[in-house]
């Protein structure tokens, strides 16, 4: 009855049927208690956005960045009503289109969008968790081995039909002319196995020319949109398909002007979408160069670092790198090797650190964790390889892969707590940490960053599209966070930066918008015996520089370093006062060119 009284009041017959009625007046919207609902409702969402890694930076936006920031949010909106909300017909003639669909089916739409234009535009800090294989399109990787002389190919057996095509191994090699064959198509069914084919006269010969070729390269080491959106066969599937796409990659860089051609290339991707450091995971079995000339691979290990080395510093010295501030490499193994083989990389690695100790920044463990050995169980030679490293007086700090699935309790969700106790300096993926309340917290007090990495995350099958990823979740939560792009070349962004998980972040959630794309914010520092007052924390785009790994430093130098941000004279202070200087160039850019319109 007490329910009754604030609604309304009633009579009832002792039958249970109302004798009487009294209603009284209409809904006002200027009423006393709506007003004060709209008032309480709104207490609450601001109490919930002071949470959240950006609300500071939001308040102290200079005022042509504020402005910039609701231009962009009003081009997003625009194109959310106008663009993305398309009702498909049963005919299906017209195909249903929604904000947020899934990345392979929304590529082609994306860059007819102004959303886009601003997005490639913006810049974007560090790109730090790539491998190295997959980080250039493959399409300009074999437009560079097409042209360059002496290349040639080979197949285990002819690609004359599709079966064969689809299981076929390739290889690519350099041939100083002792190789000689009369063949000329390598699918032919006339074709002998294993016989290396002049690369040009294979691809003018090849079914459908360049186009055919290339086509069926990209067949082999991509992952169609078709096959991405098949969640119904689950993540093991997919990554089986996405493995076997290394394979027929690892003889594509391997001839030292192709390798050279191919880092001047990525470079210059990189740096024209607003990348100016790049964190590269490779090692372990990568590394085998033939040099200029030869067709033998040099025994030299280190052969391949002092080419990478070098076309960094050659990058730098070209206009279009004037502003690219380098790279460095953090040494990967696969995690499903034996103790055996792993302890071997780890020495390798120890000793490529000692030779190259500017260009080696971390170590890492790769590949699916679902079915990879977890981290505790690699505990007896992480912890050797620690106490090496301390041994060696070397720097060389853990970037874990962790928590890129979608157990909650499993071995690779615990992966997570493993990576914290081994003090990771960043979280690679760490798709379910927001499931652990105090893990975050943990992850928080440590200044442990989470590199995220939304359409890898969703091409693999963790999410169905950029609506369900846990990214907001993070945000939310205060965990610091950066944008990275995985796996592009194999993913289906078919460019090297990362404009296109940008996009999808900004595009898909209100919340984000341009501030929070490249925002950062004051935070209470917890208690690292560091600095006793308030400092700052960086998000997504500036969050990539405050977390990378620029120089070797001790662990209480790299945490005051990301506590301090742009304040000071530190290498990453420098850096990060450099990209807020460019931040502010592209907010006026954007109020300059679409204030009028929007």
């Amino acid at each position: 009855m007490r329910l009754l009284s604030i609604i309304g009041v009633a009579t009832l017959s002792i039958s249970g049927v109302a004798a009487t009625l009294a209603i009284d007046g209409e809904p006002n919207v200027n009423s006393t208690l709506v007003q004060e609902h709209l008032k309480n409702r709104e207490k609450l969402i601001a109490l919930e956005k002071t949470h959240r890694q950006d609300h500071i930076f939001r308040q102290s936006l200079s005022p042509t960045a504020k402005r910039a920031d609701e231009i962009v949010q009003a081009i997003r909106q625009y194109e959310i009503d106008n663009y993305w909300r398309v009702a498909g017909t049963d005919d299906g003639e017209v195909a249903e289109r929604f904000p947020g669909e899934p990345f392979p089916l929304a590529r082609p739409l994306i860059s007819n969008t102004t959303l886009w234009e601003v997005v490639k535009r913006m810049p974007k800090g560090a790109l730090l968790h790539a491998h190295l294989s997959a980080m250039l399109p493959f399409e300009k990787l074999l437009e560079i081995i097409i042209q360059t002389e002496g290349m040639e190919i080979s197949a285990s057996q002819p690609l004359d039909t599709a079966e064969a095509k689809k299981n076929a191994t390739f290889t690519f090699s350099h041939n100083n002319g002792t190789v000689s064959t009369e063949e000329s198509r390598i699918d032919s069914a006339d074709y002998t196995p294993n016989t290396q084919i002049p690369i040009k006269t294979a691809v003018e010969n090849f079914e459908g020319g360049e186009a055919g070729f290339v086509d069926f390269v990209k067949s082999r080491t991509t992952i169609p949109p078709d096959v991405s959106i098949r969640h119904e066969l689950g993540v093991d599937e997919i990554w089986r398909r996405f493995q076997a796409c290394f394979g027929p990659t690892d003889t594509m860089i391997q001839y030292e002007p192709v390798v050279r051609k191919f880092y001047q290339k990525l470079f210059e991707d990189l740096a024209n979408d607003g990348i100016n450091w790049v964190e590269i995971r490779s090692g372990g079995s990568s590394g085998k160069l033939v040099h200029d000339g030869d067709e033998e691979v040099d025994p030299d290990l280190d052969a391949w670092w002092h080419v990478l080395v070098e076309e960094i510093e050659n990058f730098k010295a070209t206009e279009a790198g004037k502003k690219f501030l380098g790279a460095r490499v953090i040494w990967s193994d696969a995690r499903g090797k034996d103790r055996t083989k792993i302890t071997k990389s780890m020495k390798i690695a120890l000793q490529r650190k000692q030779n190259f100790p500017e260009l080696f920044s971390g170590y890492d463990l790769v590949a699916q964790e679902d079915l990879g050995r977890p981290l505790s169980d690699l505990a007896p030679e992480l912890l050797w390889f620690r106490e090496q490293t301390e041994a060696l007086n070397l720097t060389i700090p853990y970037f874990f892969h962790a928590g890129e699935t979608l157990g909650d309790g499993n071995s690779t969700d615990l992966n997570l707590f493993d990576a914290v106790l081994f003090n990771t300096r960043r979280i690679g993926h760490g798709f379910s940490l927001y499931k652990h309340p105090n893990l975050i917290n943990q992850v928080i007090e440590q200044n442990v960053m989470v590199e995220v990495c939304p359409i890898s995350n969703e091409v693999l099958r963790l999410n169905e599209d950029i609506l369900h990823h846990p990214l907001p979740a993070m945000i939310a939560h205060g965990i610091p966070t950066a944008i990275s792009n995985d796996d592009p070349a194999i993913l289906g962004q078919d460019v090297a930066g990362l404009s296109y998980d940008f996009y999808e972040a900004i595009q898909a959630f209100d919340n984000i918008g341009l501030a929070g794309l490249v925002s950062c914010i004051p935070y209470p520092l917890r208690d690292h015996g560091l600095l006793a007052h308030n400092t700052q924390q960086g998000s997504l785009a500036q969050n990539s520089l405050r977390w990378a790994n620029f120089e070797d430093q001790s662990d209480k130098d790299w945490i005051q370093d990301i506590d301090r941000g742009e304040d000071g004279t530190s290498t990453k202070a420098k850096h990060i006062q450099a990209w807020n200087q460019d931040w502010e160039d592209f907010c006026k850019w954007i109020v300059d060119e679409y204030g009028s319109k929007y």
